[in-house]
Order: structure tokens, then sequence, then C-alpha cells
């Protein structure tokens, strides 16, 4: 089941929840709450996973969703026992692995494209010792897997359950099958209690920020640190990321561009760097020293940069201002 955006918090805070202790009934409940405000619980966890049925002593943490991002979850009773492992079983608690060596599977159904962002994991019963989780891929033509992402569970905490969170950054290939995996090493036992992954879908639309100067090309003005100077008869390269923490690389950035001191007439032209001028412009102006201000559109490159162009005997100082993005 897909949850969409519900609270806009950092990546920062989404990860700090995952691995909090107190909290709510599973991985997929949502508590769209502050990252800065104290989290009540919302529920008390399932009591039956913990050894032999006993209670459990806490239970999950809230999902605190962070903009752009979906998510997805897996519950106890998507793992089940790897075939070739011997003495696992599935009992009304979900999967579970009793002794070492053994290790729980369950398939992972991603559209093509889509981009991962983070893995957490929720595990009761690794009583004897540690145990590794896995996100892995597998070339349909055959080949060894490949890690996508590692989760290490410690030792002990027995009847409680343990989160771990890790970030991706993994694109999901048409040509890859998907598993997620728990795998004991040494003697103990391991329950997969529920696994959410967060993912960017392919394609997905417009998400808004708080409206951020990135990029300025008068002297003494913030952005510091980026090239100053009137924009003149050529090209520029700008960060259109500059300042920004996003969840994700955009393939393209929405701002508002305005230009000052201009010459007597000209355009900007704003694409991705890398790319050939498309023969466009995002603005013009048509009389010296004007001020004038557009919205517009550019794509960028994997470093979140773009190209800013005038046109021969043209030039004029110009500032960007993001105010969202498209992943």
């Amino acid at each position: 089941m897909d949850e969409h955006d519900k609270a806009p918090v950092s990546r920062r805070a989404l990860i700090a929840g995952a691995g909090g202790v107190a909290g709510a009934v599973a991985l997929g409940g949502v508590a769209a709450t502050s990252a800065a405000a104290a989290t009540p619980p919302i529920g008390p966890g399932d009591p039956t996973t913990g050894a032999g049925g006993s209670a459990q002593a806490v239970g999950y943490p809230p999902l605190v969703v962070t903009p752009g991002i979906h998510y997805r979850t897996w519950g106890l009773f998507a793992f089940r026992p790897n075939q070739s492992a011997n003495g696992l079983t599935v009992t009304p608690s979900g999967a579970y692995c009793p002794s070492s060596g053994g290790y729980l599977v369950a398939p992972v159904d991603l559209e093509a494209n889509s981009l991962l962002t983070d893995l957490t994991v929720g595990v009761t019963n690794s009583s004897g010792g540690n145990a590794t989780f896995y996100l892995e891929s597998f070339p349909i033509a055959g080949g060894a897997s490949t890690a996508v992402g590692t989760i290490d569970i410690p030792s002990g905490a027995v009847a409680t359950i343990q989160v771990g969170s890790t970030v991706l950054s993994h694109t999901v290939n048409a040509n890859t099958t998907y598993d997620a995996a728990i795998y004991t090493p040494t003697s103990g036992s391991i329950r997969v209690f529920s696994m959410r992954l967060g993912y960017v879908p392919f394609g997905y639309g417009f998400t808004p920020i708080t409206p951020t100067r990135v990029y300025d090309s008068r002297a003494g003005n913030p952005p510091l640190g980026v090239t100053k100077g009137q924009l003149s008869n050529g090209t520029r390269v700008v960060n259109m990321l500059n300042g920004l923490m996003l969840p994700v690389t955009p393939k393209g950035v929405l701002c508002n561009l305005t230009v000052v001191n201009t010459s007597a007439s000209g355009f900007i032209s704003l694409y991705k760097n890398g790319s050939a001028w498309p023969g466009t412009s995002s603005i013009n102006w048509f009389a010296a020293n004007e001020i004038v201000a557009n919205t517009a559109y550019t794509d960028v490159d994997a470093s979140g940069q773009a190209i800013a162009k005038v046109p021969a005997n043209s030039s004029t100082d110009f500032f960007i201002d993001a105010v969202g993005y498209y992943a």
C-alpha cells in the first residue's frame, strides 16, 4: 500500500524517527507530526512476536513522511523460510528462523526506473547473535546478486523489536528482480516483524519547497561563493540546488528568474548543463536598466546544475529563487 506526502519534514527527521524505540503499531502507520515535537505512542505493537509468544516490550515509531517520497510496507507474513534452509517454520506470529544459518526471504515487486530512497526494518528475537538484513537485486538473465541496501541487527534484545534503517540511492532496473532477506550467521533466532521501503515513482510530479535564493550575480549579495558579475555574451554554469536539502536529486527545478542592470535588449535561457542550447529563452528584456521577473523551468544534471546563456551584444545581472522541483 502506498502512502503519500502527509507531513512536510526532512529526510533527517524520517531517519531519526525510524531509529527510535517509542511509537506506533507498525512501519506502515502514519503520525503526521513535526520532527521537533514529542511523538507519543499510538499503539502497543504486536504482542505475539516475542520469543515463545511473550509480550513485546516496545512498539514501532510512527511513519514521519517526507515530501515526494512514497512508501510500501511488508508485514510478518510476506517473509518465508528459504526452501534450501532446514528446520525453519511459519507460525501464527509470522515466519521464524530458529537456528544458525537460516534466512527468511520476501519478494519485492518494484516499478522500473523508480528511485529507492530508504529502507527500514523491524526485527525481533535476535537472541543468540547478530543478523543481517539485505535488499538484493538479481539479473533476470542470471548471475550473482547485488546488495542494494544492508542493515546490521545487533544481538540481544529478547522479545523486543529492534528497528534499523539505511538511506538508499538506487534506480530500479527493468531487467532485474528484487527480494528482501535476513540471515542469521550464529546460533539464535530471528523474525522479521515489518519492512518499509521509501521510493520516488518514475516521472513523479512537482514538489513545492520554501522559496530559496540559489544564485545572485551581484557582488556582495547572498548566496556567496558563486560566480559574480554580469553575464555577458556567453554562458555560465549555475547550481540550481545551492543551499537546498532535497530527498532526491531532481530532474528539473522550477524557479523565479529575475534580471536587473540589463543592456538595451536581450534574454537569458536556462537549460540542462551538458546539453546543447535548445534555442529557447526563459526571460526577455527590451530596454536598458530594466528589472524583469519570470517563472521558469530548467532540467538539471546529476549535480543539480544548469546553464544560463545570454546572446551576443547582451549583458545583465540576474538572480534565481528556486520554488520547487520535479523528481
